[in-house]
């Protein structure tokens, strides 16, 4: 599939470092000569101070400091579509290889998710406590 014309007619916008610098990108790569943000039509000059940082984006190269807040826009719009999506496609297939980052994470997550709910649990059971006792007053 190729896009004949840029999704958008300027530049969305800069995009958040995420902490650890790390990010959605997993296509992440450089470049210090002119370039083209196909998601917006933009063409970037050459810089000699600093390179550009471009990612793909629905199969178009982005320029992540021209469009990279079109990943903000499509995560807080279509991430839960897409968790659900990408959870009913691991339970079809969960010993293929490409779940393996996933299932490292997941066990990270669950742990950390299952001491919240401990936490959050005893504090209302001490709220309950404080509660009745005020009743009983």
């Amino acid at each position: 599939m190729h896009i004949k014309a840029p999704i958008v007619s300027k530049p969305v916008g800069a995009s958040e470092i995420p902490e650890g610098g790390f990010g959605w990108n997993l296509d992440h790569r450089g470049t210090d000569g002119p370039i083209l943000c196909e998601f917006c039509g933009t063409n970037h000059p050459e810089r000699l101070d600093q390179s550009y940082t471009l990612g793909t984006v629905l199969g178009l190269q982005v320029v992540e400091e021209c469009c990279g807040k079109v990943i903000d826009i499509l995560y807080k719009e279509l991430a839960e579509d897409f968790t659900q999506a990408y959870l009913e496609e691991f339970a079809r297939n969960p010993t293929n290889p490409r779940f393996f980052f996933f299932l490292d994470k997941l066990s990270k997550v669950l742990e950390v998710a299952a001491k919240k709910v401990n936490e959050t649990s005893a504090a209302i059971s001490s709220s309950k406590e404080s509660l009745s006792k005020i009743k009983n007053v």
